[in-house]
């Protein structure tokens, strides 16, 4: 049994995953919403539409 951190094994594996979970939600955040919208109230005066993509 390994005391490098000061935590039992399975509190350790614990913490880990904690924190890949932290992570992996925060990468998930900054995913594309949707497409592009003026905001209420303004036309829309682009040249041309929004990309789909």
């Amino acid at each position: 049994m390994s005391r490098r951190f000061g935590l039992p094994p399975a509190r350790r594996m614990l913490a880990s995953g904690v924190v890949v979970v932290m992570l992996a939600l925060m990468l998930a955040a900054c995913g594309k919403k949707g497409a592009p919208q003026p905001p209420p109230g303004v036309p829309n005066t682009y040249p041309r539409s929004y990309p789909s993509e």
